[in-house]
């Protein structure tokens, strides 16, 4: 059995990123009653379109096409996750879909009102000599012939995101048997050892892992943190 993968070989790069919303950035990562909230978590999907600047003008169809899609797209990125990140509570009138009506009905015209949840904006200049430790955190592996943008939009609104990029020089994979806890979070679709525990977030349009401890696996050595080689990549490079 091969241990090991050159990732250059195979055609693809890794990338650190560090990602800046520029604006109130706002998913809807959960909603109760009327108020939905913005969690500092960006799914890997919703990501990986972004800085594909990858999107639809006309679709066809009442479901989205996630695996077609990102077999297409030039990169494909780990879920981000922000731990400094502030948030804000925007009180609005909330919109009845079947009437677009703002109000509660009825004689009394009294406004149905909602609340939005949503991350504050965050800025941070690099300095030579200093890592950056604000904004969302991710790992990118992208074909060789692809430059990631540094400028991008995400989320319901658009919101212009800010991303410093860091590269590592000639990354391989090996095959881990022993448990290894990746240095982020983790869509159990990537997946292809086993999972020993982990700590889940409920994130449209599935569940991501926060932590998790896998077995038997493929990883990274970048700079001494792991990070796991998402099978469809590994497949790819094979």
């Amino acid at each position: 059995m091969v241990k090991s993968l050159d990732l250059e070989e195979g055609g693809y790069s890794l990338f650190e990123g560090r990602l800046y919303n520029h604006d109130y950035l706002w998913f809807s990562s959960a909603e109760v009653a009327k108020v939905s909230s913005t969690w500092p978590v960006i799914h890997n999907y919703a990501l990986s379109y972004s800085l594909s600047q990858y999107s639809y003008g006309l679709y066809k169809g009442n479901y989205p096409r996630y695996e077609e899609d990102l077999n297409l797209m030039p990169l494909y990125t780990t879920p981000a996750i922000g731990f400094t990140m502030a948030k804000t509570a925007i009180t609005l009138n909330s919109l009845d879909d079947l009437t677009l009506r703002t109000d509660a009905g009825g004689k009394i015209n009294t406004p149905n009102l909602g609340k939005r949840v949503v991350v504050n904006p965050c800025f941070e200049l690099p300095r030579e000599g200093r890592h950056l430790k604000g904004g969302y955190s991710f790992f990118c592996f992208t074909r060789k012939e692809y430059c990631p943008p540094a400028v991008s939009r995400l989320g319901k609104k658009g919101c212009p995101v800010r991303v410093y990029w860091r590269r590592f020089e000639s990354p391989k994979a090996f095959f881990r048997e022993g448990a290894v806890v990746p240095a982020h979070p983790v869509n159990p679709l990537d997946i292809s050892g086993e999972v020993v525990s982990y700590e889940p977030i409920v994130l449209p349009p599935h569940m991501l892992f926060r932590r998790v401890e896998i077995r038997g696996d493929w990883f990274v050595n970048a700079d001494g943190r792991m990070v796991l080689l998402p099978q469809r990549i590994r497949q790819r490079i094979k």
